[in-house]
Parts: structure tokens; sequence; C-alpha cells
């Protein structure tokens, strides 16, 4: 089983999953698009055109003639832009444009597979195994599935690695503490590991 422990959310997963919890979206089954829309305040409509979100009355336009799958993934995109973001993409500068398009993927991952669901998941040691689980769980391409595991173990390994640095500077500037402050920190280390 593959250790999460060390896992910290960004700010915008944890807005997410926040959001979630309180409108009772709890396991990867509550992630049907309507009950996510609902939950949201969003109207979804269907229509023959191009898929598209209007911030000011909450509307995902989602085209009728594309699968399931890629149709939630649409969904999460667009869900980003209603719930985040303001303006007319037509008519704002690029740079913001693209901007509000790497944060809507990144929402994508996090909304389609959030991380206190996955958490609950007993996720396999293989990488190949565990993106096979969040795949099939989530209703996601390997690709995306693959892509979110990967960013999740990055962040562990920022994490670890952040931790050894931060532990090697105490260590160093232990040091040159007084006996009294060192004495101190060890008290609160031994404390904290009790807990």
């Amino acid at each position: 089983m593959m250790d999460l422990s060390l896992y910290r959310e960004t700010e915008l997963e944890h807005w997410i999953s926040i959001r979630y919890q309180q409108h009772g979206i709890l396991t990867a089954n509550d992630l049907e698009i309507e009950h996510v829309a609902e939950a949201f305040g969003i109207d979804i409509v269907i229509y023959q055109g191009k898929p598209f979100s209007c911030n000011i009355s909450n509307v995902i336009f989602l085209p009728h003639c594309i699968d399931k799958e890629t149709q939630r993934l649409i969904f999460f995109h667009e869900l980003c832009h209603v719930l985040r973001h303001a303006g007319d993409q037509t008519q704002m500068h690029e740079l913001f444009h693209q901007q509000q398009e790497m944060e809507a993927e990144r929402f994508l991952a996090y909304a389609a597979a959030p991380f206190f669901m996955i958490a609950a998941i007993d996720l396999e040691e293989s990488l190949k195994d565990a993106v096979e689980q969040i795949s099939s769980e989530f209703h996601l391409p390997h690709t995306i599935a693959h892509a979110r595991l990967i960013q999740i173990q990055n962040r562990i390994l920022h994490h670890i690695l952040w931790m050894d640095d931060f532990q090697r500077n105490l260590v160093s500037k232990t040091l040159t503490l007084s006996e009294a402050t060192q004495s101190l920190l060890q008290k609160l280390h031994t404390q904290l590991n009790k807990e």
C-alpha cells in the first residue's frame, strides 16, 4: 500500500475538498457531473456546439456528441471557470487567458480526483497498478490518473526533502545555541514525538 501520509494539499486542492465536503460529495461515486453541478448551483446545458461556460449565469454548455468520459473532463475544466474566474476570455489579454486555462487544468485534476478521496483508497505500491486504481475509481483516462499520481508523489518527495533540510538546519543551529535552549528544544522534540 502506498503511503500518502506526508502529502500536503495546495490551497486550491484544499478549497475544492472543503467545498465538496460541505456539499456532501464524499466519494468517487458522488462525482457525477449532475450531482456536482447541483451542489454548486450550476446549470448544465447539453447542446450542439463547442463547450464553454458562463460565470455570470453559472451555466456550463457541453456538446451532446461526445462520450461520458470526455464530457466529465470538459465539465470539471469549465467548472473552474464558473467558480473561480471572472471576465470574458474572448475579450481578455492572451497571458491572462493562458493563466486561467492553466488553473482550469490543475482544477480538473484536483476536482476529478480529490486527494481526500484518493487517500481513502488502499493504493498499490506499483505505479502502474495505482494509476489503474485511480483511473478506474474516478473514471479518468490513464494519462490524467498518471499525472495526478506523479503530482502527489512529487509533492510528498518535496515535503520529505524540505523536512530533511529543516532538520539539518535545526541541528547545525542547535550546535551554536546555549545549553538551556538546547535543553528546551530537546524537551519540545520529545513531547512532540510522544503525541
